[in-house]
């Protein structure tokens, strides 16, 4: 066997000038890679299926139930974060942020049940401040064929890349990307239904939902849109909401797509005050050991000062120091790179570096006659580690600087341990 290679090789050396046989050499390693990654991912969805499968758009231990064909699906994950802030006193915190359980039931291999519940920062305690039991999504699934099917009860809405995919392993930050929670407010949920499916070249998903809704008093500047939402709790509908979202899929495991929300505003009686417009593209990159992300949104919003009244107390008419101000435009972007510096190893563990840069301005403009908020315009620079000793588990470390424009910087240390199963 040995000869018959030699002879090969130098029949082959013969055949081929000595700068073509490096570079077919050089492309021959290159291609291994790829298919030893490949017969990773292969053995991972045979071992550890939920680590690697996705279904209709959500993470893979929320997809736990469609590898049923009947039956009950039990999956979930948590987090505990370690935070060092040099801008607080006493300077580091610990949380166990969150606990999740996915309950799902298969009716039958086309019709399933699929929930999220979640217990927030360690115990339930009434006050905005303690924790938090929430259901997160609830929602009947009826599958006509891969490419079709209906869903409606309580939804995650399909924007951004963390709202439906965000176990904290999928993710490497160690805490979920700045954008991803103050404009687009994960995890976000409202009550409708719609319609997705999965092709060989696309993916999508289109709901009718519950919109949104203002009230005096319920504003958080550094997160406009927040307070806004219903999260499908005794919802008004008098206005409605479109939401959607469409990916390309693409060689080289390249994903190409964008998504919306456009949302009409109703005060308590459900009067509409104005509409909100929200485009997010995004471009999510898997291969070779990379892992690349790319997330824009841009918002609009017509008659912002009518919004910005109607959450502000009364005083805000005669003195604008007094005013929730609700923008007219909010737009930003993230730029994420990480590497799995283990591939080149004979392990099954993964260790990523990563770097991030957030830019963002949750007050672009505002309505003529207000002053912007404090901090609304900031970029954020991430650089850490995640390691991954088990698929279903991520060890995370990183550093965060947040450069404000018009108030003090700050520098964040923090650490989690984090699982989904």
């Amino acid at each position: 066997m040995k000869k018959a290679f030699l002879f090969s090789m130098a029949l082959f050396s013969l055949v081929f000038p000595q700068e073509e046989l490096k570079k077919e050499i050089e492309r021959l390693r290159e291609e291994i890679k790829v298919l030893k990654q490949e017969f990773r991912n292969l053995r991972l969805e045979l071992v550890i299926p939920e680590a690697s499968q996705r279904y209709g758009g959500y993470g893979p231990a929320v997809s736990k139930v469609y590898q049923l064909k009947r039956g009950v699906s039990i999956g979930g994950y948590g987090e505990v974060h370690f935070i060092g802030n040099d801008n607080r006193d006493p300077m580091w915190e610990t949380n166990l942020k969150r606990v999740i359980f996915y309950l799902g039931y298969s009716f039958s291999e086309k019709l399933k049940f699929n929930s999220e519940i979640e217990i927030a920062n360690a115990y339930v305690e009434g006050g905005e401040e303690s924790g938090e039991l929430a259901v997160e999504f609830a929602y009947l699934d009826y599958s006509f064929r891969p490419e079709f099917g209906i869903r409606g009860g309580m939804v995650l809405i399909p924007v951004g890349i963390v709202n439906e995919v965000h176990e904290p392993p999928t993710f490497y930050t160690a805490d979920r990307p700045y954008l991803e929670r103050n404009i687009i407010p994960t995890t976000w949920r409202e009550n409708g239904i719609g319609v997705y499916g999965d092709t060989k070249l696309i993916t999508y998903r289109a709901y009718i939902v519950n919109g949104m809704k203002a009230e005096e008093g319920k504003f958080k500047p550094y997160a406009p849109l927040k307070k806004l939402r219903q999260n499908g709790a005794e919802a008004s509908m008098d206005s409605l909401a479109f939401t959607g979202r469409i990916d390309f899929k693409l060689p080289k495991n390249l994903i190409v797509g964008a998504s919306t929300f456009i949302s009409g505003v109703q005060d308590e009686k459900g009067n509409n005050l104005g509409n909100v417009y929200l485009f997010s593209p995004h471009i999510w990159w898997q291969y070779g050991g990379f892992d690349v992300r790319f997330l824009g949104v841009y918002t609009t919003v017509s008659d912002a000062e009518k919004i910005t009244l109607e959450l502000s107390p009364p005083s805000c008419e005669v003195d604008k120091n007094t005013c929730n101000v609700f923008p007219k435009r909010i737009q930003g972007f993230y730029l994420q790179v990480a590497y799995n510096i283990l591939r080149h190893f004979n392990t099954e563990q993964e260790l990523y570096v990563f770097g991030m840069l957030e830019s963002y301005d949750t007050h672009a403009s505002v309505p003529s006659g207000y002053k912007k908020p404090e901090g609304s315009e900031l970029n954020v620079y991430n650089f850490g580690i995640s390691y991954k000793p088990h698929p279903l588990i991520a060890l995370k470390a990183d550093y965060v600087r947040e450069d404000y424009k018009d108030k003090k910087d700050n520098n964040l240390y923090r650490a989690a341990i984090t699982w989904m199963f």
